[in-house]
């Protein structure tokens, strides 16, 4: 008698399960095919790693190493009517209005400004002019000289004080130190 399929057919002469077993088979040699790419990329990649990384000062001038060091990223927010001021009145203001720097490298300003209109973070002498809009976003900044330069806030915010905290250290006014 002939085996037959879950349907009551005949298999048609075939045995049972040698279909199955060529697609363990070929599936099984795929995999080991796939593994085995695998670890010859895997080898090929730490061999050039480990070249580039023992080239150093051998490398050519047009040939560009990937930085190791991440950069820097400061996060502070600026709010309305936040901070109590020395008048007795609440001021717009930065959670951070002091800033070190390293001279030439960039620092990330991740900066999320509840208010709904513009400020900024502006020193003429620093080069530095960052218009912070409303809600989250990120600002480089990088101070290509060494010194202390003051920062303000440029846009008219405060303005029920006449821009108190824009003059005021520690609220829309700080300092940026660059070494």
């Amino acid at each position: 008698m002939e085996p037959e399929n879950a349907h009551g057919q005949p298999f048609g002469g075939r045995a049972l399960g040698s279909t199955s077993f060529l697609a363990s088979v070929l599936a099984a040699a795929g995999i080991f095919a796939s593994l085995a790419m695998s670890a010859i990329a895997l080898v090929n990649s730490s061999a050039r790693s480990a070249i580039s990384s023992n080239t150093g000062a051998a490398a050519t001038s047009h040939s560009r190493r990937p930085s190791t060091s991440a950069v820097p990223v400061v996060d502070l927010k600026m709010m309305p009517t936040w901070k109590l001021g020395s008048d007795g009145k609440r001021h717009d203001a930065a959670t951070k209005t002091e800033f070190a720097v390293s001279v030439g490298k960039p620092v990330t300003l991740r900066i999320d400004n509840t208010d709904v209109q513009p400020h900024s973070i502006t020193s003429p002498e620093a080069g530095v002019d960052i218009i912070a809009l409303p809600g989250t976003h990120t600002y480089a900044l990088q101070v290509n000289k060494r010194g202390r330069f003051h920062w303000r806030c440029m846009v008219a915010c405060d303005t029920g004080a006449a821009g108190w905290a824009m003059t005021h250290r520690g609220y829309l006014s700080g300092y940026i130190t660059a070494t």
